[in-house]
């Protein structure tokens, strides 16, 4: 299962990807607008935001594909990794 990071720090990028990696997710990080993102996030099967430290177009940009493809997105405010963890758990099916 894969899942896309935006925003974030660029300083806790190796221990975003530590952690999906040991909870089981694929991750892709995007801590600035890159361009295609609409193809870029059109493969994933979930979306991490973290909303303190991403611009409000990304956001209205990765919802809009969110919903188009119908992938689960998921928000915190904080750029921690225990915000990433609550918010991957939402994603692994009970």
């Amino acid at each position: 299962m894969s899942i896309a990071i935006l925003g974030g720090l660029d300083r806790l990028k190796r221990n975003y990807e530590k952690t999906g990696k040991e909870l089981g997710f694929k991750v892709k990080l995007f801590s600035q607008r890159v361009p295609d993102m609409q193809k870029r996030l059109s493969g994933v099967h979930g979306i991490v935001l973290f909303t303190d430290t991403i611009s409000h177009p990304m956001v209205r940009e990765a919802m809009r594909v969110a919903k188009r493809c119908n992938i689960p997105v998921g928000r915190t405010h904080a750029s921690s990794v225990s915000g990433l963890k609550k918010c991957l758990d939402s994603f692994v099916p009970a």
